[in-house]
């Protein structure tokens, strides 16, 4: 077997061929460190793992037969990293240069880091504001229906998204997008699985920060990495769809899960 690479790179995808063979595209130009990826096809049927494996013949793919989500995905492809950390990149990313060597670089500064997220930004470079306070409540309830036609950016929500912050320099904060998220690949023994509680469209990035915090770890925001995020917004496509209402109850379940983290002196340069 190879020398241990410094990153394992974890891609879950489903129906999204072109934007994968992208992203493993910058990483092979741009990783800058050794490193290894793996693609977890949530089962396609768009070719996605004959392509990866055509063009990318180092790469790991795990073809699933049926599709199960985001998070199932991930409990995969964790399992098969060698890594000492891991990066989760959602498989519409594309890494720029520098990206990976300046996470890393995060870690080597703070012992007590478990992970980082990366500045998001655009197709056409326009920022994309990836770090959070902790979750209002209502945030839910204010974002849609009635309420959202009377202020559908009520202070609570401003703060949850950090708007007076000019994501400009690195700091302590509660969850980072999991659009892409490094952390120590010891973690995984740490944490234990993603919870299949959650759904691909609500909230398991969340609750990945948030149990990074509980066991003693800090997560941090590194704007100096830069990676790009094709982003699409599926819940907001319908408000009141399945996959709208299935965030909706994933929001709430991670409130009561984590209510002893709310108000808690571990997050509390966090949330400053």
């Amino acid at each position: 077997m190879s020398e241990r690479p410094e990153v394992s790179v974890v891609v879950v995808t489903w129906r999204d061929r072109e934007h994968v063979l992208a992203c493993l595209a910058s990483l092979r130009e741009h990783a800058g460190v050794p490193y290894e990826v793996i693609v977890v096809d949530d089962a396609s049927g768009d070719g996605t793992p004959e392509a990866v494996r055509e063009q990318f013949p180092e790469a790991i793919v795990a073809a699933k037969p049926y599709n199960e989500g985001l998070v199932a995905g991930r409990n995969i492809g964790v399992p098969l990293a060698r890594g000492r950390f891991i990066l989760m990149l959602d498989s519409d990313t594309e890494v720029k240069p520098g990206a990976i060597e300046t996470m890393l670089a995060a870690f080597a500064r703070e012992p007590k880091l478990g992970l980082v997220g990366p500045k998001l930004i655009g197709a056409q470079g326009e920022l994309q504001p990836s770090c959070r306070r902790y979750p209002p409540f209502l945030a839910p309830v204010q974002r849609r229906g009635p309420y959202a036609k009377i202020n559908d950016n009520p202070p609570s929500h401003q703060r949850h998204l950090m708007q007076d912050f000019d994501h400009a320099h690195e700091r302590a904060v509660v969850w980072v997008s999991g659009a892409a998220q490094m952390w120590r690949a010891e973690l995984a023994a740490i944490l234990g699985p993603y919870d299949r509680w959650v759904s691909s469209y609500g909230g398991e990035d969340l609750d990945w920060c948030l149990r990074v915090w509980e066991a003693g770890y800090r997560v941090h925001y590194v704007p100096d990495a830069v990676v790009v995020h094709h982003w699409q917004a599926v819940t907001r496509q319908n408000l009141f769809g399945r996959k709208a209402w299935r965030a909706f109850r994933d929001w709430y379940y991670l409130q009561y899960k984590h209510r002893a983290l709310r108000g808690s002196p571990v997050i509390a340069d966090a949330v400053r």
